[in-house]
């Protein structure tokens, strides 16, 4: 019997605070390993998904990533169904593939204010342990208005005593699209697939020296 980390997610591209968190939450758990699940589309960001990349190139980036770690790797559940990606659907299918392994989720503290409107969400609680990600500037409340207590209490007593990261995608994008380096927020394998394929206006003709102030 396996113990198994859930980390879903955009991953618009996969960066380093995304493997650093990974690794910290795997180590801290004691767990197998980690499975990153690409959505398809998320269900929150269906009307703000501006993208350049496809499911299957931030799939692709996830693989480079994550390279040959044991303790990672990368499940094409929520690519091979229909969008948009809901936790509830996919969580039963990981189930099914892993009947009789022991599943957790990872959400990231600054997932929680939403939580409420995932669908199923009391039955995700109910049924699946979750492992909070710590985020800057995002502390979890002592309650929610949303939720029944005695949930937000398993969430509130669940938080990792990892580090933060703070990494975020849309500024890896942000600087990307301005030609500005990333390569100490993202893996090489990653930033040279996003040149090659010309991903968020990132070319070979940008300009890696140049760093915001």
């Amino acid at each position: 019997m396996a113990k198994i980390l859930i980390f879903g997610g955009t991953f618009d591209p996969v960066h380093n605070g995304h493997l650093q968190t990974a690794r910290a939450a795997q180590a801290k758990m004691c767990a197998d390993r980690v499975v990153f699940i690409p959505a398809n589309t998320s269900p929150h960001k269906l009307a703000t998904n501006t993208s350049s990349a496809t499911p299957q190139q931030r799939l692709a980036m996830l693989r480079l990533g994550i390279g040959d770690n044991p303790f990672m790797e990368v499940s094409e559940v929520e690519l091979q169904r229909p969008p948009p990606s809901y936790t509830l659907d996919t969580l039963a299918m990981m189930r099914r593939n892993h009947p009789n392994d022991v599943l957790t989720l990872l959400i990231g503290a600054d997932q929680l204010a939403a939580l409420h409107t995932w669908r199923g969400i009391i039955t995700i609680l109910e049924n699946t342990p979750v492992a909070v990600l710590p985020r800057p500037g995002y502390p979890i409340p002592a309650e929610s208005p949303h939720l029944p207590q005695r949930l937000w209490n398993r969430i509130c007593a669940s938080e990792l005593d990892i580090p933060q990261c703070p990494i975020s995608s849309t500024a890896v994008r942000e600087r990307l699209e301005h030609g500005l380096s990333a390569t100490d927020q993202i893996p090489a394998a990653v930033l040279d697939y996003i040149c090659r394929h010309r991903l968020y206006g990132y070319t070979a003709a940008s300009t890696p020296e140049r760093r915001i102030p």
